[in-house]
């Protein structure tokens, strides 16, 4: 619970905000492109890690919020 309180002082709107942004830019403009250009490997790699960056901005917000 300590550390959840913490997190709650340096985490802020502002981050969370950045975090969804990148997800968004990785899930749905980046890893399309590579699809496009027959990247299959890499296009999993950049659309997973895009979903972690969104699950990990909504943890967040849901710790702060709490």
């Amino acid at each position: 619970m300590f550390f959840i309180n913490e997190l709650k002082h340096i985490i802020n709107t502002e981050i969370i905000i950045i975090f969804l942004a990148i997800s968004c830019i990785l899930i749905f403009k980046t890893s399309k492109d590579l699809k496009r250009k027959n990247y299959h490997r890499d296009y999993k790699i950049v659309h997973f890690t895009g979903i972690v960056y969104g699950i990990l901005a909504i943890a967040a917000a849901a710790a702060i919020y709490i």
